[in-house]
């Protein structure tokens, strides 16, 4: 992490720069490649402010905190880029788990792949069996699958049956 730190009608002492930095490195767990930061402490009136930009992967984060010591107003910028930079994080890995999320439940329903164009790519093939509606229910709630198609038992009619969110069964029974 590049970390430059500079004063505005303030001057920037050993201590000050220290202190910046020791804050610093609690954001190492966020940190990315690229990485900078740039922290610029100013006094308008009686306000001490803490000023500073990060640039972390890709992303530009500006945050600015008054108050009457320069101590605290750093201990509140970093609190909030602190904040900040986690929320950041949090939405980039639940994007990235959706995503995972959705290609491994396309994999295991074995959805046929569509082009751009709106053919099919991929075409899978298997046989009906005659099966009771207990069968059925029974087959699928031993499979990993979401659905089964299936031939009734009873009324030689083709019938889907399906998995729902809260744990029951749903049927499909063409008209």
């Amino acid at each position: 992490m590049n970390i430059k730190v500079t004063g505005k009608d303030l001057e920037i002492t050993d201590a000050i720069r220290g202190y910046i930095t020791d804050k610093a490195d609690r954001l190492e767990k966020f940190e990315g490649s690229n990485t900078e930061l740039t922290v610029v402490c100013k006094v308008e009136r009686e306000d001490q402010i803490a000023e500073m930009q990060l640039s972390h992967n890709g992303e530009f984060i500006k945050i600015e905190e008054k108050n009457d010591d320069l101590y605290a107003a750093i201990d509140l910028a970093f609190d909030r880029l602190e904040r900040q930079m986690r929320k950041a994080k949090e939405k980039v890995a639940a994007r990235n788990k959706s995503a995972e999320f959705d290609e491994k439940a396309a994999r295991r329903l074995n959805v046929p792949q569509v082009s751009k164009n709106g053919e099919v790519t991929i075409t899978r093939g298997y046989s009906l069996k005659p099966l009771t509606l207990e069968d059925a229910k029974l087959a699928l709630s031993d499979s990993a699958a979401l659905f089964l198609t299936y031939v009734d038992f009873d009324t030689k009619q083709v019938n889907v049956l399906y998995k729902r969110v809260d744990g029951d069964f749903g049927l499909v029974i063409p008209e």
